[in-house]
């Protein structure tokens, strides 16, 4: 059965069936002396060869999975449908030998959990390589599957231990990725009782590290989770941010002629001491969700193409840019998001440097770093300029960083649409701190999120929020509507309006600006967002209906004294 076939019945591969690998059969029911010296008939031991065969194929085929390149690999997808049919296989041969394969070769429950995880890794990568979350949530499928039969509650042996806490560390991953905050919560106090009974078997080294995996997987679940919503039975409320049809803001008409489509997006993350989980900052986890739309989103629109990078060197991410530009279609957009910690230097170059920005963006492994200065000649640096010969497509630029200025040299110099959004340089000192992740990226996966966060809210009612919504959606509108009639928009911003995803970014974006603008806390400029064209703050943001739909949104949240009157 080939994976279309598994796409349509996930569950039904969920049956008990046995699994082994040939390697460990030491540890099933039988050793293989016993094995040895069991009477098989020749149609049995046929059966067991054939087993093998396709448990030993499955395991090759998954192998050279892993040792494809993430992105870029032309031929990918049939490396995906060989190793999901040989693994449906797999599946169904064992079903329908179980018995022989059961009394004559010695199988435990822990052996089928450890196949039907890494069905749950192929439908993961799948999404990853995809950005369809149809996969994203059959790899849900089969986690919980595992967890609710308990193939893994019986384990003589440290190494077997080992292999149920990764399926944990997976299971988590993908909890969060569907936003199963509970669940998440309910998976790490089960985690953390694993790492307590791996303590007992005197593995310091290997407690350190899964001690460390649990306390990321707190810290970044805190922080998606500073804001309770909860009815009026205190039962709290699921918030989803991705892309669905009530949240779609949609013109009356095509605003450009030649309308361009987001195809692929970079998404990068660096900055020191922000909450992650695995290689996925929070800041690079609110961005990806941005791209996504909800399964149940009847619109046709199709998510882009996601690359996440945390923490890569100055050259691995332009290997990247470069890889990525090779792939793009005509009339297609890239995005560029690069979320990191931005340096001043320390020297400034002769009258001959290609670099004339005063700073740049430190991109390391290292987890320590001084902030304070650098050298513009460091390695680890990378310059406003070297994104410069990335332009040659249309692009949006996102840059969540301390100084707004390091990038401001960045143009369409290969007169490409391009268009560039950037933090403020300045952020309020009770808003400071990488534990909630950055404000900007925060208010562009949700601004009424953000709202409460401005408001120093933690708690608010279902009603205050979904009327929040719908005050912020209907801004939107009114905020296209400006943009549209405008004849002060730069050409570079009218002809990215048409894409679904980089509209909902562009006026959020917009929104964000007059939020700040009417926020006491940010007194000047350097307090506000800028972007590259000019998207006409000044017009947007001192229209009457703006400043009425922000005040609104203070009066629900109960803190108008913290926004200038409208």
């Amino acid at each position: 059965m080939a994976m279309a076939e598994m796409e349509k019945h996930p569950d039904s591969y969920m049956n008990d069936g046995p699994f082994i690998n040939k390697l460990l059969i030491p540890n099933g029911n039988l050793t293989y002396e016993q094995v040895a010296t069991q009477t098989i008939s020749v149609e049995e031991k046929k059966i067991i060869n054939d087993f093998v065969y396709l448990l030993e194929k499955s395991k090759q085929l998954f192998q050279q999975l892993r040792h494809l390149p993430q992105h870029g690999h032309y031929n990918w997808q049939v490396h995906f449908s060989r190793t999901f049919d040989c693994f449906s296989k797999l599946w169904k041969f064992q079903q329908d030998h179980r018995s022989v394969l059961d009394t004559k070769y010695g199988l435990q429950r822990w052996q089928i959990g450890e196949i039907a995880s890494r069905i749950g890794q192929l439908y993961y990568h799948y999404y990853l390589r995809t950005s369809d979350t149809n996969y994203l949530h059959e790899a849900l499928i089969f986690y919980l599957a595992i967890r609710q039969r308990d193939y893994y509650s019986k384990f003589d042996s440290e190494q077997i231990m080992v292999k149920k806490l990764r399926y944990y560390a997976r299971f988590l991953v993908v909890s969060i990725m569907v936003n199963k905050m509970d669940l998440v919560l309910e998976l790490k106090t089960e985690l953390a009782v694993l790492i307590d009974e791996l303590s007992g078997a005197h593995i310091p080294t290997e407690v350190d590290e899964w001690k460390g995996i649990l306390n990321e997987v707190t810290a970044f679940r805190s922080a998606l989770c500073h804001l309770t919503v909860s009815r009026a039975d205190t039962s709290g409320v699921i918030l989803s941010h991705r892309l669905i049809s009530e949240n779609m803001v949609l013109p009356e008409i095509t605003l450009s002629p030649n309308p361009l489509k987001l195809q692929h997006a970079l998404i990068v993350g660096t900055k020191i001491g922000q909450p992650k989980v695995t290689e996925l900052s929070l800041d690079m986890y609110r961005m990806g969700s941005i791209l996504e739309k909800n399964p149940k989103c009847l619109s046709p629109l199709k998510n882009p193409i996601k690359q996440y990078l945390y923490k890569p060197s100055a050259s691995e991410l332009m290997c990247s840019l470069s890889e990525m530009g090779s792939i793009l279609q005509k009339q297609s957009v890239q995005l560029i998001y690069l979320s990191g910690n931005n340096l001043a230097y320390t020297d400034r170059g002769g009258g001959q440097d290609a670099y004339t920005s005063d700073g740049g963006m430190h991109f390391s492994h290292k987890n320590t770093v001084d902030l304070k200065t650098s050298s513009r000649y460091s390695p680890d640096l990378l310059h406003a300029e070297d994104i410069n010969p990335f332009l040659r497509y249309p692009t949006l630029l996102i840059v969540e960083g301390e100084d707004k200025s390091f990038f401001n040299s960045t143009s369409a110099v290969f007169r490409q649409p391009v268009v560039v959004l950037l933090s403020p340089k300045l952020i309020p000192h009770t808003l400071k701190g990488d534990k909630i992740g950055s404000l900007m990226t925060l208010f562009l996966h949700c601004p009424m999120m953000a709202m409460t966060l401005l408001c120093n809210i933690d708690q608010i009612s279902d009603t205050q929020w979904r009327k929040g919504l719908a005050i912020i959606k209907g801004l939107l509108a009114e905020i296209l509507t400006i943009i549209s009639s405008s004849k002060n928009i730069h050409s570079h911003i009218i002809q990215l309006l048409d894409d679904p995803f980089i509209r909902l970014i562009l006026l959020r974006f917009c929104l964000f600006t007059a939020v700040l603008q009417m926020h006491t806390a940010f007194k000047t400029e350097e307090y506000y967002p800028t972007s590259l064209p000019s998207l006409k703050f000044a017009e947007i943001c001192s229209k009457p209906v703006v400043k009425r739909g922000i005040n609104d949104i203070a009066n629900i949240l109960e803190s108008v004294v913290l926004f200038s009157a409208p």
